[in-house]
């Protein structure tokens, strides 16, 4: 490359953030062959708050861990994929959009985001992207910003016609291919259901091929990476389904990393789910409930559940995070009500969660110290001092009432 004024977009480096990527092996293969490591961090995290700004200014876009990860996919892609045409000097055209930005698309087709709010987002990512270019350019010395400034400009406006003209065109052939297809027929039931609104029970089973005057259990399959493949999340869904005894499963893939699942019974069942979850997915499950209001119980149940899924939970029952599911939806007045109830036991350190966490679980066993020591896997002796350091940083003695001090325990338990 002898054209040195461009050779700033080399120097581009992340600030912060660690995130991992979200762009195919692929993609992120030739971005560090051309561009090297520094843009390609660059782009992680720039993608990052492209898509947070792009979800902030469309809400259509949808909120969750699904559709963020999606979108980012695909902006990451279509960052990495603009700094190497910058790099190179490639003139834009519809055929250089990223697949990742067109499958991205084909999923906001399925979730029925308009094509003029899709469109709205492709401009809001290109005049982010423009945004933080021009902060880069501007830390240069003279020379390069005036050669730079104008032909990095034009060239992603370029980029940004080009993009949205592959996407509209995909758009438009996907929405008809999804339309006609008997999946679409599926998932709307499931979306009708799951949004409340009144269907009819022959026709959803018939369609879903599925009885839904059921007990059913529902659960959703997560992958670590996007890259997952669909059948080898709704393998495990039916696996998952087996282990517990259920008649027959639904799956509906809900995103490229996430299986919406239900199996069930016709007389309510006590299900036992003994599974080992593999390397790379997550498991949510929610309670067993009954019929079409059922369905959609269990499954949102499942989602709940979900939210407390993380890299040491692997696992998660409905069942076990309830309460604390339900004091989380109190927002800001749970975090009043827990500040106010536990002062200082809610400091952030490390102690004193363990002095919470010790608290809590020695409330829970009746205020047996050994019973909370062999819970813990800890001495009686050191359940003894923790309680008295709990009482310390409270500031009184533990009440004869303790409904307040236990609520306040599981709020802490939900706050980052």
């Amino acid at each position: 490359m002898n054209d040195v004024p461009r050779r700033w977009l080399l120097g581009l480096r992340a600030q912060g953030g660690g995130h991992p990527p979200a762009a195919s092996s692929a993609t992120l293969l030739v971005a560090r062959d051309t561009l090297g490591e520094g843009p390609t961090g660059w782009a992680v995290e720039t993608a990052v708050w492209m898509t947070q700004e792009v979800i902030r200014q469309v809400p259509a876009y949808g909120g969750g861990r699904t559709p963020f990860e999606t979108l980012r996919r695909s902006v990451e892609a279509s960052v990495l994929a603009g700094l190497t045409g910058l790099l190179l000097d490639i003139r834009p055209s519809p055929e250089l959009v990223p697949m990742e930005a067109v499958e991205g698309n084909a999923e906001l087709v399925r979730r029925g985001v308009p094509l003029d709010q899709v469109l709205r987002g492709v401009r809001i990512g290109h005049a982010c992207l423009h945004q933080r270019l021009m902060d880069a350019i501007d830390a240069e010395p003279g020379p390069v910003r005036l050669a730079e400034s104008h032909r990095v400009s034009e060239l992603l406006f370029s980029y940004a016609d080009a993009h949205a003209s592959r996407m509209a065109e995909e758009y438009i052939a996907e929405r008809d291919r999804w339309q006609a297809s008997t999946e679409a027929a599926r998932r709307r039931i499931v979306d009708d259901i799951l949004a409340g609104r009144r269907v009819d029970q022959e026709t959803a089973s018939r369609t879903l091929g599925y009885e839904v005057a059921r007990h059913h259990l529902a659960f959703v399959v997560t992958a670590d990476e996007l890259d997952t493949p669909a059948e080898v999340l709704r393998r495990f869904a039916a696996e998952v389904g087996r282990a517990v005894g259920g008649q027959g499963v639904l799956t509906v893939q809900a995103g490229p990393s996430d299986v919406w699942a239900w199996t069930a019974w016709p007389a309510p069942a006590a299900p036992a789910l003994d599974i080992r979850v593999p390397r790379g997915l997550r498991l949510a499950v929610g309670p067993l409930a009954y019929g079409v209001a059922g369905f959609r119980r269990s499954h949102l149940g499942a989602r709940e559940a979900q939210d407390f899924l993380g890299e040491q939970v692997r696992l998660c029952r409905h069942a076990d995070i309830r309460v604390r599911s339900l004091l989380a939806a109190g927002g800001e007045r749970a975090r009043w009500f827990a500040e106010e109830t536990l002062g200082a036991l809610l400091g952030g350190d490390r102690r004193t969660a363990d002095l919470r966490e010790t608290l809590r679980v020695y409330l829970a066993s009746g205020r047996s110290p050994q019973r909370a020591a062999d819970l813990l896997h800890v001495s009686r002796n050191t359940v003894s001092y923790r309680i008295k350091r709990a009482e310390e940083l409270l500031g009184h003695a533990l009440p004869d009432d303790l409904l307040e001090l236990r609520l306040a325990l599981e709020i802490a338990r939900t706050l980052p």
